[in-house]
């Protein structure tokens, strides 16, 4: 997956919710940040994106996205 398609993503995402792109980025943010933040996850949070870095919500959904098509267990991807 690209930039433009996590892009499309947020965009159908905000017009399902009935809300706006920058907040739908804005709650992703909160919701990543959270994620970093589980001391539970930070061995898989480290393999997927590296030690201290906090993706952008493009940068997650290209990630998992990738991920979800087989190449990380799925299963331990809930925060």
């Amino acid at each position: 997956m690209d930039r433009k398609k996590a892009k499309e993503i947020i965009k159908a995402i905000a017009k399902k919710e009935g809300k706006d792109e920058k907040m739908i980025r804005e709650e992703m943010k909160k919701a990543i940040a959270t994620g970093y933040k589980n001391a539970g996850k930070q061995e898989m949070w480290i393999d997927l994106f590296g030690a201290g870095y906090i993706p952008d919500p493009e940068e997650f959904i290209m990630r998992i996205g990738s991920q979800v098509k087989g190449e990380y267990d799925v299963k331990r991807m809930i925060f």
